[in-house]
């Protein structure tokens, strides 16, 4: 039977770190007049200068207005074409770190209409980076005294509409019961959020049968991305909660603890 290329998993080999910084990036809006590239660009240069920074594009990175979608065709600064050359030339510093890109709805809007896929084509400019439309998943392999561990993650841009905190967290808990990963990174309200979903799991790497075995906590880190959207436009318009524009760092480590190595999982706002 024929796989879905889809369904591939992105298997990154960064064994030479045994910490990593994941910074995902989503709600970029280039064209949209009231982008802020100010914020964008520190987060885009915070990833070029370090060497153990790696990042995921997460969808809508184009505002991509029309006549029938949220944002104003008129309130765009330029034309799709202009957008996305805009968009690649700011990426281009940090096309070896991408790990993975999703399509987000304002993509969608484009793709829909003329069958242009925007997302793909940065995918294959920015350097063949993996492209998952619908969303996708990582394993990223990180190593310590001669010891490897994989950490896996699933990243899709979102869905639909939510105001309050809770119903945007009730989002990516949604997530997380479509896939069984360490972290989870969903995107599309803006809103930084970082909330941990603990759940009890038998120990796989250190599994014995000729002795007591115990259950252990496994840590799940659950990631609302944040936008880089002023409080302009539709956005105030429709009475949305201004947010702080930004989004969490995710912290990927291994840990030595008597001699057994542990996943650390930590992300901050």
């Amino acid at each position: 039977m024929e796989r879905d290329f889809q369904d591939q998993v992105v298997m990154v080999d960064l064994s030479q770190f045994s910490k990593l910084y994941l910074i995902p990036i989503a709600d970029l809006h280039e064209g949209a007049r009231d982008a802020d590239h100010r914020v964008s660009d520190g987060y885009i240069q915070w990833i070029a200068e370090r060497e153990d920074a790696r990042t995921i594009l997460n969808g809508d990175l184009m505002n991509c207005a029309g006549k029938d979608t949220s944002s104003e065709l008129w309130e765009d600064l330029i034309t799709p074409d202009d957008a996305y050359a805009r968009l690649r030339a700011r990426l281009m510093p940090i096309r070896d770190k991408i790990l993975m890109i999703t399509r987000g709805g304002h993509e969608e809007h484009i793709y829909r209409k003329v069958g242009v896929d925007f997302m793909a084509r940065l995918a294959e400019d920015l350097g063949g980076i993996p492209y998952k439309p619908d969303g996708g998943m990582v394993a990223i392999r990180l190593s310590r005294n001669a010891r490897s561990l994989v950490f896996t993650g699933y990243a899709t841009h979102g869905w639909g509409g939510a105001r309050t905190i809770g119903a945007k967290v009730k989002k990516v808990e949604d997530l997380a019961q479509v896939a069984d990963v360490d972290f989870y990174i969903l995107s599309h309200d803006h809103t930084q959020v970082v909330h941990r979903l603990n759940v009890l799991t038998p120990p796989i790497t250190n599994m014995r049968w000729d002795r007591a075995t115990y259950m252990v906590i496994k840590r799940k880190i659950l990631i609302n991305t944040g936008g880089f959207v002023e409080y302009k436009g539709y956005i105030r318009r429709k009475g949305y909660v201004p947010q702080d524009l930004g989004t969490p760092r995710l912290r990927l480590e291994m840990k030595d603890t008597h001699g057994s190595c542990h996943k650390d999982l930590h992300a901050s706002i």
